[in-house]
């Protein structure tokens, strides 16, 4: 029993798809806010621009945490057994952890993101 259960690692690869899927464009409204480029007005106003520049900056740190907290969640969820090897020129024992479904996980979290990167390219943007 040292992985993680089928119905998990499907759970977990929906969730980073549809994560992947929705962060480039949750990203671009962060990166829009963190820059003012939807500003309409010609002048900086700080009351108004300086605070949507905190929440795009804001935003930037959320998704970071999420991500982190996700990883973290897949960490846990996953059963560890982790290897204590011993390095043979050296004599000194290290601990080699597994990180499969982590990397699996990212790499769904890309192909969500390569996915909507796609969309847009090869189908909105065309018709626009």
């Amino acid at each position: 029993m040292g992985k993680m259960r089928w119905w998990k690692r499907i759970l977990f690869s929906i969730i980073s798809l549809f994560w992947g899927f929705v962060s480039l464009d949750y990203l671009y409204y962060a990166f829009l806010l963190l820059t003012g480029a939807g500003r309409f007005g010609a002048e900086y106003e700080p009351q108004k621009d300086g605070v949507l520049q905190i929440a795009g900056a804001a935003l930037f740190l959320l998704w970071f945490v999420i991500i982190a907290v996700y990883f973290w969640l897949i960490r846990r969820s996953t059963v560890q057994i982790d290897l204590i090897e011993e390095d043979p020129k050296t004599g000194i024992s290290r601990v080699k952890r597994k990180w499969f479904d982590i990397v699996l996980q990212g790499a769904f979290l890309l192909t969500g993101i390569f996915l909507r990167w796609c969309y847009l390219v090869c189908i909105l943007f065309p018709h626009t």
